[in-house]
Formats: C-alpha cells, structure tokens, sequence
C-alpha cells in the first residue's frame, strides 16, 4: 500500500500481563506498513510494563500511577498518538496480519466511514463471537446482540482521529462499561457511519477484565457501572422530546427489573448496583446536563433517524426471556 496513512494502535492495561506476549507479538507481524504501537497502563501491578520494556521496546508507553479506567485510558493515548488514525484495541486479543490494512482499506474508499468493526472469534479461534460483527443496541442503549443493525464495534474501534476529537473523545467519567457505546453514539448523531469489515479479523478473550467471566455471567460492580453508563448516555445523547417518552418506558422497566431482583432474592443487588447508579447520576446531572448541551450543538442527524439503527427489541427482555432472572455474583473487580 502506498502513501499508507499511520495508525497509531492503542492498548490499555490493567494487570493483563498474560495477555501482553500474544498480543503485542501479533500485532509484530501486522503487515501494515505505517503504524505506531502505545500501550496505557492502568497502575498495573503484575509488572505489565517491564514486560512490555524489556520485549518490545518500540512501543511507547504511558504509565498512570492507578487505574483510571478504560476511557480515561485511551483518551492519554489518544493524546501522544500521531496517526490519522486510532485503533483502540483491547489487551486480550491476538489480531490477523492484515487487519489494519484491510481496515484503512474501508475507512479510505467512503469518507463517510468514521469507525469500522472488526470480526471477532474466540481466542482459539475456533468459533466466531456472535452471529453478527459489532453490537446492537436497544432504544435505551443496551446491548441486544445479534438483534438489530451494528451500533458499536465489541473489543475494538478504529476511529479517524479527526472525528474522535471533533466528537468530544470517550466520555472521562464513565470508569468502563458503555464508554464505547457512548462514543459511538455521537458518531452517529454526527452523521457518519460505522462499518463492518468482515476481512478484519482477531480473536478475543471477553473474560479478561473480570476473573472467572465466562458465557454471560455478572455481578453488582459491573451492573453499577453498566447502568450508570446507560443513563448518562441517554441523557446526553438524546434530545429532550426524544427523552419525555423514553424515560417514562426506561423507569417502567427499571421498576419491573427491580421488583423481579427483590422477589428472587437479591436485595443487596437493588441497593448496591441499581440504587448506586442513580445516584451516581443524581450527583453528577449537572456534568451531564453539559455534555447533553454540547451534544446537542454538534449533532447532525435527528433520533427519528437514529432510531432506525436500533434494535426493536428491549435488551434486558430479551435476556430475562434467554436465561430468566440473572444471578449476580460479588464484586470481582477491584480498582
């Protein structure tokens, strides 16, 4: 590929140094002829960065003193790269030789394009994840796989930088958990468009960032910040006569999903998880009254349009139908 434009690839960590070797050492053998690698890590602990010093050195590395979580992360990263484009990508994955080629190769035919989505197989490589590239989501933000079109790319975002800064970036408070929906959402409403590139392929580890995750299986942190993020990002991202009519439905279900919680059992789950995100939102309304503000200055397309990129179906319906009333399990995740 000639005149290739550079990739700056960005990876956080977060004591993952099990994953580092087979990460670092594909992406080595990317033949991609114009990329930069950085590596952010999150105050690791597991000696992360030595690894990383020692055996690759000419990957530039930012050090934060504790973990600042996943968007605050790559937002440093994104700060020192020089590549027209990002390639956030997740420490547990090992990535095909020609992904980024294959993925400059679609963001460069439609300038449309603001993110491409990678395939994504298991870390065996020998099924794929999911039925469909990306992630769909329902009208409140949700995750509804393989449900509805593509909204979000899973475990990875290659992004034009010039549209991630004009975007606003990840959202810095949202710790992990929804800061990739959230910031693909914004792309949309800026009328770009994400694109699925069957031919960029990786395998991906999903059970890294919390110990013992495997199939669906959660817990109340994870909840907690999963419907902290789905709140804000709605209150953000939509506009007001969009939110009178899908607050009203998000606090039904809400209602409903509590009760289901509390006649299973899991008292401790409402208060620690649900009750703890609405607060966490109550306290920090007027950030994001803000962020909802500046969002609606710079967005280009109206909800009727982005409704349509969303899922009929309700996400968490359609887990209860799935699996019934989930069980969660003590925090496994400390920061």
């Amino acid at each position: 590929m000639t005149s290739a434009p550079l990739v700056s690839v960005i990876v956080v960590n977060y004591n993952g140094k099990k994953y580092l070797k087979n990460c670092f050492d594909s992406l080595a053998n990317v033949n991609y002829p114009d990329f930069e690698l950085i590596l952010v890590d999150n105050g690791s602990s597991d000696n992360s960065v030595e690894f990383i010093r020692q055996n690759y050195p000419k990957v530039k590395i930012i050090e934060l003193k504790e973990n600042m979580g996943l968007a605050v992360a790559s937002n440093r990263g994104a700060q020192i790269a020089k590549g027209e484009y990002l390639f956030f990508l997740n420490n547990d994955t090992i990535v095909d030789k020609n992904i980024l080629s294959e993925l400059v190769k679609a963001a460069q035919a439609d300038q449309k394009i603001a993110v491409c989505a990678c395939d994504v197989f298991t870390y065996d490589g020998k099924s794929r994840i999911g039925e469909k590239i990306g992630v769909s989501v329902d009208r409140f933000g949700y995750p509804c796989y393989n449900r509805g079109p593509l909204f979000y790319p899973d475990a990875a975002i290659f992004i034009r930088k010039k549209v991630f800064e004009e975007i606003g970036r990840f959202d810095s408070r949202l710790f992990l958990y929804g800061e990739d929906r959230d910031l693909c959402w914004r792309v949309w409403l800026q009328g770009y468009r994400i694109a699925p590139v069957e031919t960029a392929k990786f395998l991906h580890d999903s059970a890294c960032t919390l110990e013992g995750e495997k199939n669906y299986k959660t817990n109340t942190w994870k909840r907690e910040l999963g419907e902290r993020s789905l709140i804000r990002s709605m209150l953000k991202n939509y506009s007001l006569s969009t939110l009178a009519y899908i607050l009203p439905q998000y606090i039904l279900l809400s209602s409903l999903e509590l009760m289901a919680l509390i006649f299973s059992g899991q008292y401790k789950v409402v208060k620690e998880a649900y009750f703890k995100a609405y607060i966490w939102n109550i306290k920090n309304f007027k950030d994001t009254w803000n962020e909802h503000k500046r969002v609606s200055r710079i967005r280009v397309i109206p909800d009727r349009l982005l409704r349509k990129i969303m899922a009929r179906e309700i996400g968490k319906i359609c887990v209860f139908i799935d699996i019934g009333i989930p069980k969660f399990e003590s925090k496994l995740y400390k920061t």
